[in-house]
């Protein structure tokens, strides 16, 4: 199993778009690495919080279509996610919340640690049960 950075991942996901630094070259080797090693690529928590990010505040992607990607990242025989339930959960959340994927991706792993709550001062991720506001 190899490990992927989030620069990687982006411009497997990103092809030429442009988000990705705009270096078509480094898309087409990583294509070729990724859809021809034969190997099975490991995607963790943290590569795919800023992933996220950049599809939705640099591509400017709507959370169905991000949802729908990483649902298929998570089908993908290749790739292995480094909390899959988790991330399936946060996903739901992020799909039908207002706050960042980020945000519902830590309470979901506080929560598959055992955390009651995860204490915020983010009003957006407070509306998610998972989620305890610090009032004044």
């Amino acid at each position: 199993m190899i490990g992927l950075d989030t620069n990687i991942l982006l411009r497997w996901l990103l092809d030429d778009s442009g988000v990705a630094d705009n270096a078509p070259e480094q898309t087409r080797l990583v294509e070729k690495v990724i859809l021809e090693s034969g190997e099975t690529f490991f995607v963790n928590d943290i590569v795919l919080a800023e992933t996220v990010w950049v599809l939705r505040n640099k591509a400017g992607q709507s959370r169905q279509v991000i949802a729908e990607i990483v649902t298929r990242l998570i089908a993908s025989a290749n790739i292995e996610m480094e909390s899959e339930d988790t991330v399936r959960r946060a996903l739901d959340a992020f799909v039908k919340g207002k706050a960042d994927f980020a945000d519902y991706l830590i309470a979901e792993v506080n929560a598959a640690a055992g955390c009651s709550t995860t204490l915020t001062f983010d009003r957006k991720a407070a509306q998610h049960s998972s989620f305890s506001k610090i009032d004044k």
